[in-house]
């Protein structure tokens, strides 16, 4: 028999040391399932992974943080971090009933805790139960980053945004192959006549609505206000369960870079789009859930750096905005605790994104902890860049 040389035996047991180490690492960040429906409160501070046919699927290279979106191309996995926010938006989303009106939640909490993320794992959940789902990427572009505008053939004084309607139909559609079959078996309650030569007739599935506004971004925006009002009707009948969630939801009581024929500025209640989203904030409605994320980028000012806008919904939405929305349940994204950051840290390195080998120490993790404040995109960047 062959001896083996001492440094090939060292060699060895080094390996299946660091092999040892790198399974129970990744035993101790995996959750127990990668089904969000199952994930339980033992699984807070663990990783579960989202197949990338599925983000796909839900087009999450637009709903995703950018920072987070790259980190999946990087990888090509997305794993994300089950935290305890994210088990109270599918206890609401578990709770949706015909019996009583749509349950709105609304997400906030300081810059970089997580509220986007969640609302992405929300969708994700959304998709895995067949729900219908309504998600825009940020509210927000609909009043500040508009580059089209025309008047409402439907209702005087109102403003088309076509290719944001276009664009969100597209989105919807996207986003809904999944009960596509079944959106269309649903029939429309009544005809929808957008111009004397071009309407959607009583009867005719609902998706018929999605096709022309796409084809026609003249009209596109009345195809979504039109499409909404289906959705509420047969959400409340039990055909379907419904998801509304959108990022930005401050902004439709905010302010607008609009400028109206006399030159004043438009408010955001006379687009049509947040006309149409709005709706979703009343009681005549159920089987479903409307998240929203509160962020304070709607009342920052650049050039005032002594004010502090504060996170609360009630100052976000302000009495108006917060009159429309209540009641509603506040969740608020929290920053890191030691074991999720440390969860987060021990994925980083067996992806080999920190190369530092300080940083991959015990001491290299508690100065992370110290530099990043335990806030999630901080410490991320941090680790990025280590």
């Amino acid at each position: 028999m062959t001896a083996i040389p001492r440094h090939a035996s060292r060699l060895f047991l080094r390996l299946n040391a660091s092999r040892t180490s790198f399974l129970s690492s990744r035993y101790y960040l995996k959750a127990t399932t990668d089904d969000p429906s199952q994930l339980t409160r033992d699984d807070v501070g663990k990783l579960y992974h989202i197949p990338l046919d599925t983000t796909k699927a839900l087009n999450f290279d637009a709903i995703l943080p950018s920072k987070l979106k790259r980190q999946v191309d990087t990888f090509e996995e997305c794993a994300l971090l089950c935290r305890q926010e994210f088990l109270e938006v599918v206890h609401c989303l578990q709770a949706a009933r015909t019996s009583f009106p749509a349950i709105r939640v609304v997400l906030w909490g300081k810059f970089g805790t997580g509220k986007t993320t969640t609302l992405a794992q929300s969708v994700h959940y959304a998709y895995t139960q067949n729900w219908t789902i309504v998600n825009v990427r940020d509210l927000m572009d609909w009043t500040r980053k508009v580059n089209e505008v025309q008047m409402s053939t439907y209702k005087q004084g109102r403003i088309d945004l076509p290719i944001y309607a276009v664009n969100f139909l597209q989105h919807f559609k996207h986003q809904n192959q999944h009960v596509w079959e079944k959106l269309t078996e649903l029939k429309t309650q009544k005809t929808y006549e957008f111009t004397k030569t071009e309407k959607t007739l009583e009867d005719k599935p609902i998706t018929e609505l999605v096709e022309m506004g796409i084809a026609s971004p003249l009209f596109a925006s009345d195809c979504v206000g039109a499409l909404f009002k289906e959705l509420r009707r047969y959400s409340t009948k039990g055909d379907i369960k419904l998801l509304v969630a959108f990022d930005g939801a401050n902004s439709m009581y905010g302010k607008t870079l609009i400028r109206k024929a006399d030159k004043s500025w438009a408010k955001p209640s006379e687009v049509s789009l947040i006309h149409h989203m709005k709706k979703f904030l009343k009681d005549d409605w159920s089987n479903g859930i409307v998240l929203m994320i509160a962020d304070k980028r709607e009342i920052s000012n650049a050039r005032d750096p002594l004010s502090v806008p504060r996170d609360t919904p009630l100052e976000l939405f302000g009495e108006e905005g917060f009159e429309d929305i209540d009641p509603f349940i506040p969740i608020e994204t929290q920053l890191y605790n030691e074991k999720e950051a440390g969860a987060i840290h021990g994925y980083y390195k067996d992806k080999n994104w920190i190369t530092n080998e300080e940083a991959k120490s015990e001491a290299g993790l508690k100065e992370l902890y110290y530099l990043s404040a335990f806030n999630p995109y901080y410490f991320e960047r941090l680790c990025a860049f280590n």
